[in-house]
């Protein structure tokens, strides 16, 4: 049944989605297209055009990023708590399985957001006067990131998939804040979706001031002051390493937040709303 459940959600998304996303990659083709010089900024005119394809992309990432959320937390509440959520209590299945269903395919939807983001800038970026520039200055590139010492041997493929996991597990960690909010503003009686965003806002403040104590703690906050307060960073800088360390810490308190959360929406569902 949850295998019914994650496809009947997935096709809910996949509605608006896959439209909003192919618009993203088209626009990103759009903007190539005046990069790659097959127009030439030779005129006042050329020059608008590409302006032009440039605010339109950014617009477009803006959208699709903010618009993935509001889509997959629009059908998480109207499919349990709006109307629609008597036919949904008709169905032979667990306050549970309607949670876990929803936290996959929301999560799914949610990175291949951060995915196909990322695609898009390659896209843009990935012209052949950037490639040569990036081929020919690759040593120093790599050198000045810190890709060096014991770090020598990770290659551009192996950050970029560390890029991708990162944004994957943020993904997942948004989509369940917001769900763990919606709950929770269920608790607001008459006054739910006002609940829902104060609770949002309020979950969030506390994860960062956690996230913010945790890496102080760490001591990662005394290396960003450092780059921060100088024109260059210390030779004994290693971005590289200290990305790893960064990312290893976000990571660690992500997937503490989702357990957390899930835990805590799992328990409202079940015992304080009355959803089957």
């Amino acid at each position: 049944m949850l295998g019914k459940l994650i496809k009947y959600d997935m096709k809910a998304l996949n509605r608006f989605l896959i439209l909003i996303h192919g618009f993203l990659l088209f626009a990103a083709l759009l903007v190539r297209f005046f990069l790659t010089g097959r127009v030439l900024v030779e005129t006042p005119k050329d020059g608008t055009l590409l302006g032009l394809s440039f605010l339109l992309f950014f617009l477009i990432i803006m959208s699709v990023s903010f618009g993935t959320f509001i889509v997959i937390a629009v059908r998480f509440y109207k499919n349990l708590f709006s109307d629609e959520g008597y036919l949904t209590r008709t169905l032979p299945v667990t306050s549970g399985q309607h949670l876990l269903s929803k936290t996959i395919a929301g999560s799914i939807w949610a990175s291949l957001d951060m995915i196909l983001l990322l695609a898009s800038f390659y896209i843009i970026s990935a012209t052949p006067f950037v490639v040569d520039a990036f081929n020919s200055n690759k040593d120093l590139i790599l050198r000045e990131l810190g890709v060096t010492g014991k770090y020598a041997g990770v290659s551009m493929g192996a950050i970029t998939a560390g890029t991708i996991f990162f944004l994957v597990i943020s993904a997942i960690t948004s989509v369940i804040t917001i769900y763990a909010s919606i709950i929770l503003g269920q608790l607001f009686s008459g006054h739910r979706i006002l609940g829902a965003v104060v609770s949002y806002f309020a979950l969030t403040t506390v994860v960062s001031v956690i996230s913010f104590a945790v890496m102080a703690i760490y001591g990662l906050f005394s290396d960003t002051f450092l780059i921060a307060s100088s024109s260059a960073p210390p030779a004994d800088f290693n971005f590289i390493a200290y990305m790893i360390d960064l990312l290893k810490v976000t990571t660690v308190l992500s997937v503490a937040v989702d357990v957390v959360l899930y835990i805590l929406s799992y328990y409202i569902m079940k015992k304080k709303i009355n959803l089957i």
